[in-house]
C-alpha cells in the first residue's frame, strides 16, 4: 500500500501541531484490539447472503464520468478473471447509487475515498489518505467492504499558472498566504472550499464561482495585478487542468481531504481471484490516466471503449 511522508515548516508546522491531539485520541481507538486497520480490511467472502461469485457482477455507476469509465474498468477487470460482470450506469448520485448498492441490486460500485468517508460519517475530520481509508473502512455499513485504493486521485488543490509561480515564487500553500489578501480565487463545484478555513492566515480579497475546470484554467490564463495572483481551486483529475501548464501547489499538511479512486462493494459477493483483480487495477491506475480517460468520455467517446483500452495495457 502507498505510503506517504509529509512534512511542513512556517505555518504549515502550526496547522499540523494543531491536530496531533486530535489525531493522538484517534489513535488509542484504531489501536484497540479488534479494530479494523488500512491494511486489513476483511475483503473476503464472510457469508453468502449477499450473493456468490458463480452468479453475475453487477458494477454500477453514477452519472459522471468519472464514475461511469471507473465502472467499466472494474467490470472489465473481473472479467479477466472469468467471472461474468456486467455494468448498469447512469444510477444518478450517490445517494441513489449506494441505494441500489444497499438493495442488492449491484454488486460494486467505484467511489473516491474521502468522499464516501463524508457520506457516512460527516463529523470525520481525516485528511492524509490512509488515515481516511482506516476511517473509512471503519465507517462502512455491515455488509459493505473495500479493497486497496488506487494513486489515482481526484483531490482538491489550489492552482496557479506557471508565469504566477514564477513571478511570486509560490509552489506551495505555505507560500501563498502571504499574498492570499492580494489575490483572488476562482472555485469549481467539487473544491472542497470549506477546507479554506484550515489555511490559517489566508483570507482572499475575492472569491468567487465558476462553472467547471475549463472555466478555472481560464480565469487562470488572465493577467493579474502587478503583486496579486488569480488563484483556481479545482480537483486534480479535472481534465483541464491535467492538460494544462499549471501548478498545483503543494498541501504537504494536509489541508484538502484524500479522494483516491477505491471500489466499494457486497461482501460475499466476491471471491479472492476478484479481489485480487481489483487490486491490479489500484496499482496501475494513476491520477492522469483517470483525468486523460474523463476527458476523452467528456468529449463523446464510449466508456466502455476508453476502459478497454487503458483495460488492455494494464490488466
Amino acid at each position: 500500500m502507498a505510503q506517504t511522508g509529509k512534512g511542513g515548516s512556517g505555518n504549515g508546522s502550526s496547522r499540523k501541531s494543531a491536530r496531533l491531539g486530535a489525531w493522538a485520541a484517534a489513535s488509542v481507538l484504531i489501536l484497540v484490539p479488534g479494530a479494523l486497520s488500512a491494511c486489513d480490511v476483511d475483503n473476503t467472502a464472510l457469508d453468502g447472503s449477499a450473493g456468490q461469485t458463480s452468479g453475475e457482477v453487477v458494477v454500477g455507476s453514477g452519472d459522471t464520468a468519472e464514475s461511469r469509465v471507473l465502472a467499466e474498468i472494474y467490470a472489465g477487470a473481473l472479467r479477466s478473471t472469468g467471472a461474468p460482470a456486467s455494468t448498469e450506469t447512469g444510477l444518478g448520485d450517490r445517494t441513489s447509487y449506494l441505494r441500489r448498492l444497499d438493495a442488492g441490486e449491484v454488486t460494486l460500485v467505484p467511489e473516491f475515498t474521502g468522499r464516501l468517508l463524508r457520506y457516512y460519517d460527516p463529523e470525520s475530520t481525516e485528511k492524509e489518505q490512509d488515515e481516511v481509508f482506516e476511517a473509512l473502512s471503519q465507517a462502512l455499513p455491515q455488509g459493505l467492504s473495500i479493497s486497496d485504493y488506487a494513486a489515482a486521485e481526484d483531490r482538491s488543490a489550489l492552482a496557479v499558472s506557471a508565469d504566477t509561480s514564477t513571478r511570486m515564487a509560490v509552489t506551495t500553500l505555505d507560500e501563498l498566504i502571504p499574498a492570499c489578501s492580494r489575490s483572488s480565487a476562482v472555485l469549481t463545484p467539487d473544491f472542497e472550499a470549506g477546507s479554506l478555513a484550515d489555511l490559517t492566515g489566508c483570507t482572499f480579497a475575492q472569491t468567487r464561482a465558476v462553472p467547471d475546470g475549463a472555466a478555472a484554467v481560464a480565469e487562470l490564463s488572465v493577467p493579474a495585478q502587478v503583486d496579486g495572483a488569480v488563484v483556481a481551486g479545482v480537483t486534480t483529475a479535472t481534465p483541464e487542468v491535467a492538460s494544462s501548464d499549471l501548478v498545483l501547489l503543494d498541501d504537504d499538511e494536509p489541508i484538502f481531504t484524500a479522494q483516491n479512486v477505491v471500489p466499494l462493494y457486497r461482501v460475499g459477493a466476491l471471491g479472492e481471484p476478484q479481489i485480487k483483480s481489483l487490486n491490479v487495477v489500484a496499482g496501475e491506475l494513476t491520477t492522469a490516466d483517470l483525468a486523460d480517460m474523463i476527458g476523452q468520455v467528456r468529449g463523446g467517446a464510449d466508456s466502455a471503449d476508453v476502459a478497454r483500452v487503458w483495460l488492455d495495457a494494464h490488466v
